[in-house]
């Protein structure tokens, strides 16, 4: 997790690897091997490169690689900037299952939505996928029916799903006559490169967990879908919602009266016209 989030880190710095293992005094291959979770890093080579990517979350990190797991299994991050950590190991992962009995799963949250949720909107441009590695995303139906008391927001959150889906990304829905997945809310799987990974997001934190129990739980939730039916299902409830959606207020004329075709602006074929 560590790795990831100094991966994250250099790559918004737009650095190469050969400027932090020179910083540090290594070679270009342990760097590597620190950042993909295969060699832990030292707290004084942790604060070198954090200075070095001017990297706001140093204190979450050196919380993160000196936690050991609890009796439950679980290290837990509570520190500001939580999601933007999580976001950053999802970006690492070769493999992500994101399942969400709640709310729409967080990588694929509109800004909005999220607000409204009460999650923390992470920017990133669409759903992360790594090239030649796979992300498959679980949301139940009853998240995609759930009536709003703004329709046009959730309107827009499901025409967002639906151009994700048609970009590639493999969204799911689990038919609504199934029993609710548990545990409850957020369940993530990431397949990082120092091994598997997962964790159960929340709005002020984040818990990593070491196990293999959760896989159980994702693939049974996942053998309950067909892309078919999720395709269909989102395009239902995303015109549900766009029905319950109050009309745009149309612009008034400069003149005060409903727009007249003369208070139109010209097309542009029209304005071509000499």
């Amino acid at each position: 997790m560590v790795g990831a989030c100094l991966l994250d880190a250099r790559e918004r710095r737009m650095m190469l690897p050969e400027q932090s293992a020179d910083a540090l005094g290594i070679d270009v291959p342990s760097l590597l091997a620190v950042e993909e979770g295969h060699r832990r890093i030292k707290p004084d080579a942790l604060d070198t490169l954090a200075d070095l990517y001017r990297y706001t979350g140093t204190k979450a990190l050196r919380r993160l690689l000196a936690q050991h797991l609890d009796h439950a299994g679980v290290v837990r991050d509570q520190e500001p900037g939580h999601a933007e950590r999580l976001a950053a190991c999802v970006d690492s992962a070769s493999g992500v299952r994101w399942q969400s009995t709640v709310v729409v799963p967080g990588p694929l949250q509109t800004p909005a939505y999220a607000q409204a949720v009460g999650e923390v909107p992470v920017p990133r441009p669409g759903a992360p996928r790594q090239p030649g590695g796979s992300a498959v995303y679980l949301v139940d139906e009853r998240v995609i029916q759930r009536s709003s008391d703004d329709a046009a927001l959730m309107a827009e959150q499901l025409e967002h799903l639906l151009r994700l889906v048609d970009h590639g990304t493999d969204i799911r829905v689990l038919p609504a006559t199934c029993p609710v997945p548990q545990p409850a809310g957020h369940l993530v799987e990431l397949h990082l490169p120092g091994g598997p990974v997962w964790s159960r997001p929340g709005p002020d934190r984040v818990d990593y967990c070491a196990t293999h129990g959760f896989a159980e739980t994702i693939t049974n939730t996942l053998s309950g879908t067909d892309p078919g039916f999720s395709w269909e299902a989102l395009s239902r409830a995303a015109a549900a919602h766009r029905a319950l959606a109050p009309s745009p207020r149309r612009a008034p004329s400069p003149s005060g009266h409903p727009p007249t075709p003369a208070d139109r602006p010209a097309t542009s074929s029209a304005r071509r016209t000499p």
